[in-house]
């Protein structure tokens, strides 16, 4: 164990701590042998995180580990895979964690956790004579290959083409070690290490299911332990599955930490609204900023405002720090957006987006006049615009006004703007302690040639 922790940690203070930042890097950048030329794989870092691209539509061949718990750390992370529209995997580690809820709110699926696991190669150890019935390949020709991708589709189930563009990207390199075992000629297991320096990254660990049961697994890795030690590799790194955690706990692996793994399967749910600020002659939409704090404490205050919004009474700048962070992890999140609605510099109202469904495609617009500019039809001018924006620049099918029944002149903005009324939703909102009735207004994008 204590040569482990010398080759594993960077400090005696990491030795009883969590210091793991040398041995995440090496392992993660090891992969960046596939960038070899020509391949589909790009590779990146930035601070405490690692992302690899490939051309596949396959979440685990687009991934990044984030270990890191800054938001804006974790925004940077996973821009690229929202800049490339493709569905994506995300694993979280150390302080990363983190953002667990953040992903499970974007609608991330949880796919459990995976143990970063390590073993100390010990040449007066690691000495092993595998069984004669049983022979080890190097994969160094194209017949090998060719046997190794059979193996990596069979046991982990994946597409054949896809195996053959992974495959081909470490074909020949000298620091990839791909290694099939054959019992009887016939080939049962496989696995694959990436030499950095004195460092082996373990992957592609597998053995069909049709030759489970038979300790395969387990003598090659006692041969490849043998065979690198004696090399002078001095230490080898992989993430576990959970079928082959029992495997590695046999030949003495040791755990360093868990990482969560996140998938998102679904580019609807990556979908976000980028328009930040707008221009509808006369009138300019900018965001909501922290500057806006008196400006919306004082008109949500307002008698006429504040019946229909639901929100705290008196209202004050902490609500309005709350209500400013909860719209922007909505932003965020992909549930909506929030502008405010200028003329000639000045605020006059507000409009957003909220409760969006990027699947089915529709959200729903909210809205409200500032007192000194009511009654100049600023607001049904602006939602039509907006409504005009969301079907021909986000592609929604449906568009969704909703206000309190007895509302009448937020009825009457959404009427004039070109929504139909649908009938009402009873008992749906509850303000100030009270159940109310929702009137729902909705446009599709056929009702604007009307």
């Amino acid at each position: 164990m204590s040569l482990l922790n010398d080759r594993v940690y960077d400090t005696n203070e990491g030795k009883t701590g969590t210091s793991l930042d040398r041995i995440r890097k090496i392992f993660h950048c090891s992969m960046e042998h596939l960038n070899s030329k020509g391949s589909v794989f790009e590779f990146g870092s930035g601070e405490n995180f690692y992302w690899f691209s490939s051309g596949f539509d396959v979440p685990f061949f687009n991934q990044v580990t984030i270990y890191d718990r800054n938001e804006e750390v974790f925004e940077k992370a996973i821009k690229k895979f929202y800049d490339l529209n493709v569905v994506h995997s995300v694993f979280l580690g150390g302080s990363g964690l983190h953002h667990a809820q953040t992903l499970q709110a974007r609608g991330y699926v949880n796919r459990g956790a995976t143990p970063l696991m390590a073993y100390a190669l010990d040449p007066s150890f690691d000495q092993y004579s595998i069984r004669p019935e049983l022979e080890v390949r190097r994969v160094q020709s194209r017949e090998d290959l060719e046997i190794a991708q059979q193996l990596l589709t069979s046991g982990f189930d994946m597409p054949p083409e896809i195996v053959a563009v992974y495959t081909e990207a470490l074909f020949g390199n000298p620091n990839s070690f791909r290694y099939i075992l054959l019992d009887g000629g016939v080939p049962v297991s496989t696995t694959h290490l990436i030499r950095t320096d004195k460092f082996l990254g373990c992957f592609d660990v597998t053995t069909p299911a049709d030759h489970q049961r038979k300790s395969y697994g387990d003598e090659l890795m006692k041969w490849v332990f043998a065979t690198h030690a004696s090399m002078g590799d001095e230490l080898v790194v992989l993430q576990a599955t959970l079928a082959g955690h029992s495997l590695y706990r046999k030949r003495s692996f040791q755990f360093l930490e868990h990482v969560q793994s996140w998938y998102m399967e679904d580019t609807n749910r990556m979908k976000r609204f980028t328009h930040h600020e707008l221009h509808f002659d006369p009138y300019t939409l900018r965001p909501l900023t922290e500057t806006d704090s008196e400006l919306l404490v004082g008109y949500l205050n307002d008698a006429g405002m504040s019946q229909w919004m639901g929100m705290p009474s008196p209202f004050e700048e902490k609500d309005f720090a709350e209500l400013l962070a909860r719209w922007r992890t909505a932003q965020k999140n992909g549930l909506g957006i929030n502008w405010v609605i200028e003329e000639e510099g000045v605020p006059v109202g507000m409009i957003a987006c909220h409760h969006t469904d990027w699947k089915f495609k529709r959200t729903e617009i909210g809205y409200m006049t500032f007192a000194p500019s009511r009654g100049r039809g600023i607001i049904p001018s602006v939602t039509r615009s907006v409504a005009e924006l969301l079907f021909n620049e986000y592609q929604m099918e449906r568009v969704e006004v909703r206000t309190d029944v007895h509302n009448e002149a937020s009825r009457r903005a959404a009427e004039k703007a070109g929504f139909t009324h649908e009938g009402s939703l009873r008992r749906n909102f509850l303000n100030k302690g009270e159940v109310s009735d929702d009137a729902i207004f909705s446009m599709i994008k056929d009702d604007l040639a009307g």
